[in-house]
């Protein structure tokens, strides 16, 4: 059964109907034109079929009248805090060069709202790295295609299977931080991704990834909630977020 305008992105009353998502979307059936009556006229919009996309975002960046919404797990992360589980944080390295000035007070806001450990994605972004020269060398791999972007896997499992033996075979950094965390830091808490990407949540929730990360909560998302936040806290101490070589690994 087909979720129209029930997942992941979907459109919002914004919207006018002027196809811009359509001429954007890798996707030939993701977008579903649909005419409605609003007081007596036709009101023309463009749903989105979730099994259709790949949760890739170009519609958001060509979209002028801001007619593309998102949901991530921003509410089941605050309920499940609020509840008392034990939930640590795993922080992609953009946060900091998105919020240089910001991301101290916003990670002490994330402690004080109950996240008990930080720890940067930048560590396993070093993991994936070492992975990924290894792996290239050992089978000595050309035109392969890096797994680390969840749209592009998103795509080629929907549309191009017959490209799967070329996606390489090593988690990405997120996945790599979370294993590293369980398996050595010995972390016992859920996780939760503090994420640049809308299609995380693909990737967290895929049975492939065993539920090493139970959230993905998107930068935009929490900063907004954060911001009207009124809580004491601590501002967030740089010697706790472990950081390693790939901090620089979203740069480019």
């Amino acid at each position: 059964m087909k979720e129209i305008n029930n997942g992941t992105i979907y459109t919002n009353e914004n919207c006018t109907g002027c196809n811009k998502c359509i001429s954007v979307c890798p996707s030939l059936v993701a977008n579903h034109a649909v005419t409605t009556i609003v007081d007596g006229y036709e009101r023309s919009h463009i749903d989105v079929d979730s099994d259709a996309c790949v949760q890739c975002g170009s519609c958001f960046d060509v979209c002028t009248h801001h007619a593309r919404s998102y949901s991530d797990d921003l509410n089941t992360l605050l309920e499940d805090l609020k509840k008392g589980d034990s939930i640590s944080m795993i922080v992609a390295p953009a946060f900091i060069a998105n919020y240089p000035k910001e991301y101290k007070k916003l990670l002490g806001q994330c402690k004080a709202l109950g996240i008990r450990n930080i720890y940067s994605v930048s560590a396993g972004a070093d993991i994936t790295t070492w992975a990924y020269l290894n792996w290239i060398i050992d089978h000595n791999a050309t035109g392969m295609i890096s797994q680390t972007c969840p749209a592009v896997v998103n795509y080629v499992e929907t549309y191009i299977p017959e490209l799967l033996p070329k996606l390489i075979p090593i988690h990405s950094p997120m996945m790599c931080t979370a294993i590293y965390a369980k398996k050595y830091l010995k972390c016992d808490d859920k996780l939760v991704f503090l994420s640049p990407c809308i299609a995380k949540g693909h990737e967290i929730h895929d049975k492939n990834t065993h539920g090493y990360v139970s959230y993905n909560v998107t930068f935009d998302h929490l900063v907004t909630y954060l911001n009207s936040f009124k809580s004491s806290y601590q501002e967030q101490d740089d010697n706790e977020l472990f950081y390693q070589m790939g901090s620089v690994y979203p740069m480019p």
